[in-house]
């Protein structure tokens, strides 16, 4: 039942982000935020990096490389579900691409983070004990891990988004073995809520309401989850809907 459910959100949230026709066809990795999000990325700044990708989905929707990235800062911040949606839109947008095994396996190491956060789900520890469950944690950072590499690998030193100007040059990654080290941005202030409800007008999205209430966007999954009771994915979101503005 579980994995239905799972299925009905995510066949929800993957069939509402169709490219527009009409965009600008630049090249999506030479996209300014593109770039300033795998700045942060290196700087280990996950959620800074996860904003800016948002920036150019939102901009583009045909956005693959971003949903990816997108996709993995999720993982990172042990927020599974919208990794799901990020990787499914990946392999909607590029099917053939030779990632797409090492993806599928992200989202089936998501799906299982995912039924870990349930209430009362089989992998709780009343019901494998204590011991058991740290152990299925630990191997899922593993893979995951272990699955973050093989998809750097397979990018390195190939043309990102089509380009067939040349080769790009490897981005440093960061890893346990491989440390980046990058001069630090000035510390940011985090902007506190405008308001702390908001009703949903004409083209209203997640992304740009946690704009309005907080000045980035990177608190779109944070509105979503504080109005489950009323809304279960973004597509769901209507006009004239009054939304509970978290702090």
């Amino acid at each position: 039942m579980v994995r239905v459910a799972l299925a009905s959100l995510l066949f929800l949230l993957v069939g509402c982000d169709d490219t527009v026709p009409g965009l600008p066809r630049s090249l999506e990795t030479e996209d300014q935020d593109f770039k300033q999000g795998q700045l942060f990325q290196k700087q280990g700044e996950s959620r800074k990096a996860l904003e800016c990708y948002l920036k150019v989905i939102d901009a583009r929707r045909g956005a693959a490389e971003s949903h990816l990235e997108a996709g993995r800062l999720c993982s990172d911040l042990n927020d599974p579900l919208p990794a799901i949606y990020h990787y499914h839109q990946y392999i909607r947008l590029k099917p053939t691409s030779e990632q797409r095994k090492i993806v599928e396996q992200m989202i089936r190491t998501a799906e299982k983070q995912f039924m870990q956060q349930l209430p009362g789900r089989p992998m709780e520890p009343d019901a494998v004990g204590s011991g058991d469950l740290q152990d299925q944690l630990r191997k899922l950072r593993t893979e995951n891990d272990k699955l973050k590499r093989e998809i750097t690998d397979l990018t390195r030193g190939q043309p990102r988004g089509g380009n067939t100007a040349g080769p790009t040059p490897p981005v440093a990654v960061a890893t346990p073995e491989r440390p980046v080290t990058a001069a630090p941005l000035p510390p940011a202030a985090t902007p506190g809520r405008a308001f702390a409800t908001y009703q949903v007008g004409r083209n209203d999205t997640l992304t740009s309401i946690s704009r309005k209430a907080y000045g980035t966007s990177a608190r779109a999954n944070d509105i979503l989850r504080a109005n489950a009771n009323q809304i279960s994915s973004p597509s769901a979101l209507k006009i004239g809907m009054t939304l509970v503005i978290p702090e």
